[in-house]
């Protein structure tokens, strides 16, 4: 992923977030349009349910249920979390086909890395996800409709 360095708003490079400019005057770095920006991923990782759910689902695809059990939280916070997860591009929502012909909805972990930068007045981050596979991608599409 590729990170720009705002000094100038535009259009089509907005301002950071005022809660990242508060907090790091000056020069401040973004993700592009698509991905989440710097205040909405620290706001995520901050939460200690997400950070389980994150690890629980890079182990293995897991539907929102057995999170639940997991965190020890009710399924409709977990819900709220899997949105926003899905939302930052960090899970991946999936259809598991079970052999009664219902499906379930299972979730996996997309990001392998978050890294965060302070060097020399600057602030950079970035997040690497796992390569998506094509057939999981045309399912999660054909889900759609």
């Amino acid at each position: 992923m590729t990170v720009c360095i705002a000094c100038t708003p535009t259009a089509s490079h907005p301002a950071p977030t005022r809660w990242a400019g508060d907090l790091f005057p000056g020069r401040m770095t973004h993700s592009p349009v698509g991905n989440p920006d710097l205040a909405t991923l620290v706001e995520l990782l901050d939460d200690e349910h997400v950070r389980t759910m994150l690890a629980a689902t890079s182990a293995e695809p897991l539907s929102a249920s057995a999170l639940s059990e997991r965190c020890g939280v009710s399924t409709s916070a977990v819900y709220r979390r899997l949105d926003r997860l899905v939302d930052a591009g960090l899970l991946d929502e999936r259809t598991r086909p079970r052999s009664d012909g219902h499906h379930d909805t299972v979730y996996v972990a997309v990001v392998e890395r978050f890294e965060l930068v302070v060097d020399d007045g600057d602030i950079d981050w970035t997040v690497d996800r796992t390569d998506r596979d094509v057939a999981d991608e045309l399912t999660r599409l054909w889900g759609k409709f």
